[in-house]
């Protein structure tokens, strides 16, 4: 049976000096061979027919258009792959072919290997896309590696890059959905454990999941109190404490919202964001006030500092405006303040902004 991988190609015209000196243009000598493979089924094409062209043109194919040949067997060879296995006929089939067209064995090996891999990352590929690989899978992926003869460091090579980059990206598109809750957290292991790779991430990568994990947290869960380590009112319950806190107070001219508004995914964006630009607040009009230690309770930012304490009650808060080392904090007053925390700027902001909404 005639198989329909080659079409049938028109001979090239000889030019004016080949008619002259009766010359036949050398390229129709593979393209003679292709229509050969387009016309006939390969165990039907007796090597003489390769001859005569190799006579009819005066040269020897495998010297002049090796790479050509090699083209045709790979054409044949990922053909009969597509299904991932190799029929006996297919075997014969491959054997005749690589006979008829004088392919050495160590270019035959060549192509089987080189084909044999992009053919096997093809089914692996499928094999892992749900993020599961079982028993039934990994069977059919040795089947090719043995048919293929592929070598068992290439085909370890293979499973640890594709198993790997698999769950690197699903651990990247969790970061660029910037949600990790506790189900996704439990499938990103259910992954790794499946697909037997360690979840080995990033410095960057690492952080952002931590983060991504306590921002869940902040926004679903209840919040955890802490010991308060100054007197507070027996109504209040504190939620976040911070050293080495630098407290500012700036004029803000901006318009200012009548109420305040969530804006936790502005907050987290702005956090998650490692690239942000303009990280530290640079407003010439800032005035540094004191150093202390900050405080959030259920009414109110409370801050210690070593020469003056300030409280900010959450209903005079309009507006938070994040910065990677802290936030501006809006009250329905012309001064405002900016508070520098040296880390955790990002866990205070989240905090403050459920607790004004829970308020």
């Amino acid at each position: 049976m005639r198989e329909n991988i080659f079409q049938i190609v028109p001979l090239v015209r000889p030019s004016f000096f080949q008619k002259i000196f009766k010359q036949l243009p050398i390229e129709n000598s593979v393209i003679e061979v292709n229509n050969l493979l387009a016309s006939y089924s390969i165990k039907d094409i007796p090597k003489e027919h390769i001859n005569e062209i190799e006579e009819k043109y005066q040269i020897n194919l495998e010297k002049e258009f090796k790479l050509n040949l090699e083209e045709f067997y790979a054409v044949y060879l990922n053909h009969y792959l597509k299904d991932g296995i190799l029929k006996d006929s297919d075997f014969e089939n491959l054997n005749h072919l690589s006979y008829i067209l004088s392919l050495k064995k160590d270019s035959v090996e060549m192509l089987v290997l080189k084909i044999g891999e992009i053919v096997y990352r093809k089914f692996f590929t499928k094999a892992i896309s749900n993020g599961r690989l079982i028993r039934r899978e990994e069977e059919f992926l040795e089947k090719i590696e043995n048919e293929m003869n592929l070598p068992k460091t290439l085909v370890n090579k293979i499973s640890y890059e594709m198993k790997n980059n698999f769950l690197q990206d699903y651990v990247r598109n969790v970061i660029n959905n910037k949600e990790l809750s506790p189900d996704i957290e439990k499938e990103i292991n259910n992954i790794s454990e499946s697909l037997r790779i360690d979840l080995v991430f990033t410095k960057d990568i690492t952080k952002q999941i931590e983060n991504l994990k306590l921002y869940w947290k902040i926004e679903n869960l209840d919040l955890q109190t802490i010991e308060a380590d100054i007197l507070i009112q027996k109504s209040e319950t504190c939620y976040f404490r911070a050293n080495s806190v630098k407290w500012y107070e700036f004029k803000s001219l901006r318009q200012k919202p009548t109420n305040y508004i969530s804006n936790f995914k502005v907050l987290k964006e702005f956090y998650l964001n490692l690239n942000s630009q303009g990280a530290n607040n640079n407003n010439p009009y800032i005035k540094y006030v004191d150093s202390g230690s900050l405080y959030l309770t259920n009414k109110r930012i409370i801050f210690i500092g070593r020469n003056k304490n300030i409280n900010i009650r959450f209903e005079k808060i309009l507006r938070l405006t994040p910065q990677l080392d802290g936030i501006e904090v809006e009250k329905d007053t012309i001064k405002s303040a900016f508070i520098q925390l040296t880390n955790k700027a990002d866990e205070f902001s989240l905090i403050l902004n459920k607790l004004i909404i829970i308020k």
